[in-house]
């Protein structure tokens, strides 16, 4: 099926290995990345960690292997044992909650940047998921304290950039100080992107990125939504320290320690959404990409793309059929029921009663990561079948909607799409094959 041939080239081009490959080299002893290059004449470390920084790894050791003096990558649990590696180590580490793994990796990373020389360079590996990864909360607060902490943010309707400001100041890698302990080398940071936009400062909680707020900022969130007798009480005292100019506040725009940091997004979604246009393109289909910012309730996303598909359709706008529209982001799911499901699931479902009847129109959404939700698959696939045939099933689209079961329903239908863990993650990736007006 072309819908789900053009997903898999969106996955496989932000592949981890590939990514790196495509965008470091090694010329006369000298690593180039773009138009940033740098001569290798002292010791070369690896560190990192998220999803897709396993197969980092490999990428960089195919280019580097010789000139490694080693490296520790935190890596999902359950996919350490997936990567072929000779001098960088993969550690194991939990996600989305850190555990005990995710202190003990930190720390062996910690302690392979702590006596580095200027002639040293770091390659930092950084991607979605890194940052329960590598965590190393600050002294006197516990894995169980920065868990419960981060529980009551998630729980509270902060903002990410909020939760962000809190998470930064209870860390000892967040927001910029792993690039911190790095001093004096120069770190080179190849960072695949799970955020809409590629913010730095956001992407496994920018470890190698200047962070712009402040133990005040921390504060005031902690204030503003009510949590400041509700944290674990070791979570206070660090925050108070550190605006009493105790603790030292994480590096901001300007350090002078980023004059040796050089962050450089490898792969992203916008990269995913090309690889499927062009693909398309190869097809003689028309191509229409709406860009890698979509956000908003899923349901709603998944009938507005029904929409535009069917625009396509019956009034060649804005382009004509055969076609096929791609787009990427993330969309959130407002729990109403008990059901199982992911975004992605929903958003197929959402246009599922839109596109009844459409003959020669199918919709799908996935996950790059091969994980929707809490299950295993990472999306789901409908057409303008889809619908009569769950009815023949007893199966209302809309009551799984109001359940958010979106996955009991196109399990019902085999239209679930399984890829298994990708070992990367960019984000969702979206989209409508229209063959015929």
């Amino acid at each position: 099926m072309i819908m789900l041939d053009l997903l898999e080239s969106a996955i496989r081009v932000v592949d981890g290995k590939e990514s790196v490959i495509s965008s470091v080299a090694l010329k006369d002893g000298r690593i180039s990345v773009g138009k940033f290059g740098i001569a290798l004449k002292g010791r070369v470390f690896v560190i990192g960690a998220g999803k897709a920084s396993g197969k980092m790894a490999e990428g960089i050791e195919s280019i580097l292997l010789e000139r490694i003096q080693a490296g520790y990558v935190n890596v999902l649990s359950g996919t350490e044992n997936f990567f072929n590696l000779h001098k960088i180590r993969v550690l194991p580490a939990g996600h989305p909650i850190p555990d005990v793994r995710t202190l003990e990796g930190t720390r062996k990373i910690v302690e392979l940047v702590r006596k580095l020389d200027k002639s040293d360079v770091v390659i930092t590996l950084i991607s979605g998921g890194g940052s329960a990864l590598m965590e190393l909360p600050m002294p006197g607060i516990t894995l169980e304290d920065l868990n419960r902490a981060t529980k009551l943010l998630l729980e509270c309707g902060a903002r990410i950039q909020e939760i962000n400001a809190v998470r930064k100041h209870i860390s000892q890698v967040k927001g910029g100080r792993l690039a911190r302990l790095c001093r004096p080398a120069t770190v080179i940071s190849l960072i695949i992107s799970d955020v809409i936009g590629d913010p730095l400062d956001t992407i496994a909680s920018g470890p190698t990125a200047p962070d712009t707020t402040t133990f005040q900022d921390a504060w005031d969130v902690l204030e503003k939504y009510d949590l400041l007798e509700k944290m674990p009480e070791s979570i206070v005292k660090t925050i108070k320290k550190g605006i009493r100019g105790e603790i030292e506040d994480t590096p901001k725009p300007g350090d002078p320690l980023f004059e040796h940091v050089h962050n450089f997004i490898v792969a992203n979604n916008e990269k995913a959404l090309n690889a499927a246009a062009q693909q398309a393109k190869d097809l003689d289909l028309n191509a229409l990409v709406l860009g890698s910012f979509i956000e908003g309730e899923a349901r709603h996303v998944g009938q507005t793309l029904a929409g535009i598909a069917q625009g396509i359709k019956h009034q060649n706008v804005p382009i004509s059929p055969p076609a096929v529209v791609l787009a990427g982001g993330e969309t959130t799911v407002r729990v109403m029921g008990p059901g199982k499901g992911g975004r992605n699931q929903e958003v197929v479902l959402g246009s599922v009663e839109k596109i009844f009847g459409e003959s020669g129109l199918c919709i799908a959404s996935v996950g790059t990561d091969g994980i929707d939700g809490i299950t295993d698959a990472a999306g789901a696939i409908a057409d303008g079948k889809t619908l009569s045939r769950a009815l023949n099933l007893g199966l209302k689209p809309s009551t799984f909607l109001n359940k958010n079961d979106s996955y009991s329903f196109f399990l019902a239908l085999n239209d679930l799409i399984f890829t298994g863990p990708t070992l990367t993650n960019v984000m969702d990736v979206m989209g409508a094959v229209i063959l015929e007006p």
